[in-house]
């Protein structure tokens, strides 16, 4: 009697342990389907934003700030889509809003020549200089590259020992010098958008972080979020 109630103990314990497992294996396929959402969409938008860059191009070559805001876009999603998932994101529904605004926002930009403050042959191979920050500060991230603000481990190396948010640091230097070169009130205004969302984005996503020694450390050994000596 007593190993005949042992055993049904058991299977109801197995049974329970199935709808548990259960539950957390559906939960698991909601946060995938949530993420592929998500990184779909912002491979489409940035996407679109490609083929406009490569329609100015087709139509004047010349334009080397143009190709370079494609180039970093096409580095953006191509980044995105090898990023391995978070331990910690930050899914608040204002927080990705912004996000999403700050990352893919230059969308929106006019490709138009405008008015070039700086010459193109100028402002270019700084332009260039800074996709270059944003690239060396990509390879320093690896697989940790996100849109959204989350925890994929603290990066210290590389880029990381000079600024603590290179990529972001050199996405507006790039924005500036494209900016200058093919200024319009309509672009200053995007980009100042952009900008302020990327500044609260920095700040949800030290935040984040700094819930980790680790990372409250290295605060204290990098003082300077985007330019050394600066700010």
């Amino acid at each position: 009697m007593l190993a005949l109630l042992i055993s049904k103990s058991e299977t109801l314990s197995h049974a329970n342990d199935g709808r548990i497992l259960s539950a957390a294996r559906k939960r698991e396929i909601l946060v995938d389907l949530r993420e592929g959402f998500f990184r779909i969409c912002a491979l489409a938008f940035a996407g679109m934003f490609v083929y406009r860059g490569v329609y100015h191009l087709m139509l004047d070559p010349t334009r080397l700030n143009v190709a370079l805001v494609a180039i970093s876009e096409i580095l953006t999603f191509t980044w995105l889509l090898l990023s391995r998932r978070p331990q910690v994101r930050d899914w608040n529904p204002l927080t990705v809003i912004v996000s999403v605004i700050a990352s893919f926002g230059v969308g929106f930009i006019d490709l138009e020549p405008g008015v070039a403050i700086v010459p193109v042959y100028f402002a270019a191979p700084l332009q260039a200089l800074a996709l270059g920050f944003v690239i060396w500060g990509k390879i320093s991230l690896g697989r940790s590259f996100a849109i959204l603000p989350a925890n994929r481990g603290v990066m210290t190396g590389g880029a990381y020992r000079l600024v603590r948010h290179p990529i972001y640091a050199g996405y507006l230097a790039g924005h500036v010098l494209f900016l200058v070169s093919a200024f319009s009130f309509y672009n200053l205004a995007v980009y100042a958008v952009i900008t302020f969302f990327q500044v609260y984005r920095i700040l949800r996503e030290e935040a984040l972080l700094a819930a980790t020694p680790e990372y409250r450390d290295y605060m204290k050994r990098v003082r300077y979020r985007l330019f050394y000596g600066i700010v």
